[in-house]
């Protein structure tokens, strides 16, 4: 099985990261028997793709900006049309990469734009492998408390001319079908994997008693709900004396009047000093304060998984979430914590008391079923089969 990966931020990322997620699936992969060609883009490459060393993995670099001063008149059309600069010269470079290393079983467009729209317009060439994109985030916005989709044509238009589209959980999937009308019989579920370090890391972690502390777990942003956490802790702070409210994570964006409104919640006579703000903190600090509190939450408006709902299970504490989180049908299915709707303190409130009062703790068993559903090992397995299937079609065998 030869494929062709097209993501334009792999090997800024693994210069910067030096590996995550992204790198252990490509990696397991190729432990799998997979021969992985990359193409990615660097600040520091020529017109022409050059090969880049990245331990095993066969990576070819490209710069977009030095190959024209300025955008084609395609370019300027589709620029218009989706919003993206270049993505008809950046097409010519992927048909590059298959005439010049192919042929190619099929080519993998590792996030839904603009790389799915990049390998959608190079199909236009003529004959192309089947074509896999792997969706991670759609475009939305908050809007009076709820969500609306920013719905693209071009996007819809990614998902028309894959041969199969990737959602990372079921919440992704029934959103591209309800805004993007996007075929059901294309779309498969891939599991959003946890990296090795954290699993290693969870696996040698020494048992540690739960504390009398609730712990929010996510950005300081509208969208991870940390006002309705806030809320929530209002109300459960006169029924749990003793308990404290733990915030961890920083603001990812300048939103001076949620920080106002955060900074007025937490100050109101039931939460005085019982909440504290921990920030954004490295990934053992937020090991620790999971194993330390007794019920995880994650509130959040709209999340299209939620891999801290996922560490949380592995590490044996249960999750309160929303309905819209992707991560829900992980917790709700395995029984690993409470399900509430979106905005609402009052029903989170509730699922946190109740949660308490159960006195419930993942079990042992179930935290290694989900650590081994979700590695890097797994969701390569999953593609796998989806590559074999897509290009079986194509061959007719």
């Amino acid at each position: 099985m030869k494929v062709l990966l097209v993501s334009r931020w792999f090997w800024e990322e693994q210069r910067r990261q030096g590996g995550g997620f992204l790198r252990e699936q490509v990696e397991a992969l190729v432990e799998a028997g997979v021969d992985l060609t990359i193409l990615s883009q660097a600040a520091d490459a020529g017109l022409e793709p050059e090969r880049r060393e990245s331990g095993a993995l066969h990576v070819w670099v490209t710069s977009r900006e030095k190959r024209k001063g300025s955008c084609s008149l395609a370019d300027k059309l589709v620029k218009f049309w989706s919003g993206h600069r270049k993505a008809v010269t950046d097409a010519v470079v992927v048909r590059q990469m298959l005439r010049e290393h192919g042929p190619f079983d099929v080519v993998w467009a590792q996030v839904e734009e603009p790389d799915g729209l990049v390998c959608a317009l190079a199909k236009l060439g003529g004959f192309f492998p089947p074509l896999v994109t792997q969706v991670y985030a759609l475009r939305y916005e908050l809007e009076g408390g709820g969500v609306r989709f920013r719905k693209r044509s071009a996007l819809g238009w990614v998902f028309r001319s894959s041969d199969r589209v990737g959602a990372n959980s079921e919440a992704t999937a029934s959103w591209m079908r309800e805004h993007y009308a996007a075929s059901p019989a294309r779309i498969f579920n891939y599991k959003h994997h946890l990296t090795q370090t954290f699993l290693v890391a969870a696996r040698e972690a020494q048992p540690v008693v739960a504390e009398k502390r609730i712990l929010f777990l996510g950005a300081l942003n509208r969208k991870k709900g940390p006002d309705v956490f806030l809320r929530a802790a209002a109300r459960l702070a006169t029924k749990r004396p003793g308990w404290n409210f733990v915030m961890v994570g920083g603001e990812t964006e300048r939103d001076d009047k949620l920080k106002k409104e955060l900074e007025a919640l937490a100050a109101v006579p039931e939460l005085a000093e019982r909440v504290e703000w921990l920030g954004r903190l490295p990934a053992e600090g937020v090991r620790r304060e999971i194993q330390r509190a007794a019920v995880v939450v994650c509130p959040s408006r709209i999340e299209e998984f939620s891999r801290t709902t996922a560490e949380a299970l592995v590490l044996g504490r249960p999750v309160v979430l929303t309905e819209t989180t992707g991560a829900a049908g992980l917790v709700r299915d395995n029984g690993a914590g409470r399900v509430v709707p979106p905005g609402n303190d009052e029903l989170l409130a509730d699922a946190i008391e109740s949660q308490i009062a159960s006195g419930f703790r993942v079990p042992a068993g179930l935290s290694q079923k989900i650590a081994e559903e979700l590695c890097a090992r797994q969701a390569a397995a999953d593609l796998i089969r989806v590559f074999e299937e897509v290009s079986e079609q194509r061959t007719g065998k």
